[in-house]
């Protein structure tokens, strides 16, 4: 199984409760499109606002190619387009259990 992890600042003068909403919706908009998708959900950070990021999404795959699959599938592809414009950092790791 392949862990994916990516969580990202959001832009200062953004509603933060609005742009959390909106990426959630954006990607958990995927699930049942992207037929690699085990599962998927979009985390919002609640400790230590000053050195976290804000927002987190954590999805799993049953293995590298179905997480290529996810990379490249062109509805994810226009949900990450517009996720850039709603942020100001990322950081991302994918690990194997």
């Amino acid at each position: 199984m392949i862990n994916h992890v990516v969580s990202w600042g959001l832009r200062p003068e953004l509603d933060r409760a609005a742009t959390i909403e909106r990426i959630r919706t954006l990607l958990t908009g995927l699930v049942g499109v992207v037929p690699s998708i085990r599962m998927l959900r979009v985390v919002d950070n609640v400790a230590y606002p000053e050195k976290n990021h804000d927002v987190a999404v954590v999805a799993t795959f049953d293995d590298l190619a179905g997480l290529d699959e996810y990379q490249v599938h062109p509805q994810h592809q226009a949900a990450a387009a517009e996720i850039r414009e709603l942020v100001t950092s990322r950081a991302a790791i994918d690990w194997q259990d």
